[in-house]
């Protein structure tokens, strides 16, 4: 049913007007009738009207008090939750609900410059862990085509270095000392956990040349690459220390470094409108 409009008349007491009775019907069924929103509360509740901001549609994120609320549909942040540690603090993303409060799902990024981002389920009564994506700010494709975890990563060439993101938040620079005789000067140093260096290959999986490396104490990373030969004492492929050759053209030595913290955001200051009534 449509909202029912009442007819005042053209001028006070005319007699063109509805009599009271019929207006006051007109009005009651105005107000109960649930086919429009005059006759619904502003809520967020069901059969409500929702107003902007409601979920976090069209104003910011709600924020959620801890992780381990139930999931219903909307957009969320959550600044700290120390008692869940398989999820991390500072995300922002959607939640999904398949059922109401008792199955779905949360997509979520952290805030600030960080690309950490990631998925959790709903299920049976608790959250899942954590898992998190794979993208191209937190992976690297080597000089060898394959697909490793990165932070900051820095690529040697035989002439130059090319950094990833993170890595050009770092003061680096580069210096060619001699043939095959690298510097990676002002870095955070080599990863303390995973992988730190991959040199290339050929198609078989031969090393093209052999690569000695080090930390100097100044912090420099140290490079030096060198012909390959055989050993026979031990049976292996060694560096000819007497023939140190460049890197390989269209080649690299791919360099990941240890991470620098990230500062932890501020939490940002709700105010309140004054003007406005408090509940």
């Amino acid at each position: 049913m449509t909202i029912q409009t009442i007819n005042i008349g053209n001028s006070a007491n005319d007699g063109n007007g509805e009599p009271a009775r019929s207006a006051f019907n007109k009005i009651n069924q105005n107000f109960t009738n649930y086919s429009h929103s005059a006759s619904r509360l502003v809520g967020t509740q069901s059969g409500n009207v929702m107003e902007v901001g409601a979920f976090g549609l069209g104003g910011v994120a709600e924020t959620l008090s801890d992780k381990k609320q139930k999931p219903i549909n909307r957009f969320f942040k959550i600044y700290e939750d120390p008692a869940v540690t398989n999820t991390p603090d500072w995300i922002q993303g959607l939640e999904i609900a398949w059922n109401y409060q008792s199955e779905g799902v949360q997509f979520f990024c952290a805030a600030g410059g960080s690309t950490l981002s990631g998925i959790r389920k709903y299920y049976q009564g608790a959250w899942s862990q954590a898992y998190f994506f794979r993208h191209s700010g937190n992976t690297i494709i080597d000089g060898n085509g394959f697909i490793k975890a990165a932070s900051p990563v820095v690529q040697l060439f035989s002439d130059k270095i090319e950094l990833n993101d993170e890595a050009a938040e770092q003061n680096i620079t580069f210096k060619k000392v001699d043939i095959g005789h690298y510097l990676i000067q002002g870095s955070s140093g080599f990863a303390l956990e995973g992988w730190y260096i991959e040199t290339p290959k050929d198609a078989n999986g031969n090393i093209l040349f052999a690569v000695n490396y080090e930390q100097l104490e100044n912090g420099d990373i140290e490079v030096k690459t060198y012909k390959k030969k055989f050993d026979f004492e031990s049976a292996s492929i060694v560096a000819d220390l007497e023939t140190p050759v460049d890197i390989t053209l269209n080649r690299w030595i791919d360099i990941r470094l240890q991470e620098v913290p990230k500062l932890v955001p501020e939490i940002p200051t709700e105010e309140v409108n004054s003007d406005e009534p408090q509940q």
